[in-house]
């Protein structure tokens, strides 16, 4: 009896023999005609199925001359502890980068305010990071903080990289992540476009606070975006 195939069980196929390395880092993929005779579907089909493997990251395309498979690797271990995460892609021997996409001064977000336990009189400062994985972005980094704990946040806020570090560097030694929540949602046109992905995609959401030891000052409220088809949490 003849397989009808949906453009879903033809991504699934195909997410199936990357993962048996049928297919080499950078090879073309065989066209839409070629693949439409394969499994006896229209090239609409076959179309529907590249554009989500491209979502997913597994295929990227160059104008003109086809879909190449990107190689893609297994999905990153991500443990929920107070490490760095900077800290961890490097014990994971991953070449992480971390691009500053700037530091702004948050207008009365009474939220924010209140989660770092400051009045809107105070100044708070969001500042933003992109991470990138072997030239592909993998998530987007946002930190807010107060300028009462960091005086000179107004000023450094556009070099950070690595939170953690700072907050070592200000003489913040013992830290402590706590209230994270981790959960599902859709992904906004900018944070789209900042992590490369085209249409509809889920993103994982952990949204925690950093607090100092023994004091129990909150230092910095963080909401992370991480595109959920290159992690898995351990907690």
């Amino acid at each position: 009896m003849k397989q009808n195939y949906t453009w879903e069980m033809i991504t699934d196929i195909l997410i199936k023999e990357f993962g048996q390395e049928l297919y080499k880092k950078g090879e073309k993929m065989p066209s839409e005609n070629k693949m439409a005779i394969r499994f006896g579907v229209t090239r609409s089909e076959i179309r529907k199925a590249y554009e989500r493997l491209k979502e997913l990251g597994y295929v990227y395309s160059m104008q003109g001359y086809g879909s190449f498979f990107s190689g893609k690797r297994e999905k990153i271990r991500l443990f929920m502890n107070n490490e760095s995460f900077s800290r961890k892609m490097a014990t994971l021997n991953l070449p992480l980068e971390t691009h500053n996409l700037g530091c702004r001064k948050v207008q009365n977000d009474s939220l924010i305010h209140s989660m770092l336990g400051v009045d809107l009189t105070q100044d708070v400062y969001k500042i933003t990071r992109l991470r990138v994985l072997d030239k592909e972005p993998i998530a987007i980094h946002v930190s807010y903080l107060s300028e009462d704990l960091f005086p000179c946040i107004a000023e450094d806020g556009t070099e950070i990289t690595s939170l953690y570090d700072y907050m070592h560097n200000c003489g913040y030694i013992h830290l402590h992540s706590e209230n994270a929540q981790l959960t599902v949602s859709s992904l906004t046109k900018k944070e789209r476009t900042l992590l490369d992905i085209k249409g509809y995609a889920p993103s994982l959401v952990l949204t925690s606070r950093c607090l100092s030891q023994p004091a129990g000052t909150v230092l910095e409220i963080a909401r992370t975006v991480y595109r959920s088809d290159k992690f898995i949490f351990e907690l």
